[in-house]
């Protein structure tokens, strides 16, 4: 196994742990894993996105809507989000559960949970990012992402779970007067 190869966690089509498999052997196309996404917002209301670095195996130079990264062997969604936010921008803050969902795409069969937090300079100090995978930050609107005008290249799963954070956001709650 090469050096500092990552384990990850398989779950079946159900989201229930049936292994681990290191990254260098996992199919990502056939095999269900589990990712965590966290929306980083600054003080402003907007998302912090990432420019994937070009040398990243999936989505290369594309824009992730999100902090994270595949959960490992050992870890919970929570332990995996917190490790990924001080990685990738060289912080942590609580973390606040927006649920699972499941998406697919080209390459990928991933069983998500997406979390909420807060950045503020002022509090967390200035951002380090990760040099082998975050070429740059930048922040947009929800809005601006999901209209997506200006035709960025945004990582499929990523956006499909702002998308399904969106989708949350406006749907009426139990508790919520009709």
């Amino acid at each position: 196994m090469p050096e500092n190869d990552e384990v990850i966690i398989l779950v079946d089509e159900n989201n229930k742990i049936i292994g681990d498999v290191p990254r260098h052997l996992m199919n990502f196309g056939r095999d269900y894993h589990r990712v965590t996404y966290i929306l980083v917002f600054n003080t402003a209301g907007n998302l912090l996105i990432q420019k994937r670095t070009d040398d990243k195996a999936f989505c290369p130079g594309f824009y992730g809507v999100t902090t994270g990264g595949v959960v490992e062997k050992g870890e919970s969604y929570i332990d995996s989000a917190h490790r990924e936010l001080q990685e990738e921008l060289g912080f942590d803050a609580p973390l606040e559960s927006q649920g699972v969902f499941f998406t697919e795409g080209e390459g990928f069969k991933i069983w998500g949970k997406i979390f909420t937090c807060h950045y503020d300079a002022a509090l967390h100090g200035e951002l380090t990012l990760q040099p082998k995978e975050v070429a740059s930050v930048h922040e947009m609107s929800i809005d601006s992402i999901l209209n997506n005008s200006e035709k960025m290249p945004f990582t499929p799963d990523s956006l499909s779970a702002l998308q399904h954070y969106a989708n949350k956001l406006t749907q009426p709650q139990l508790d919520d007067p009709l």
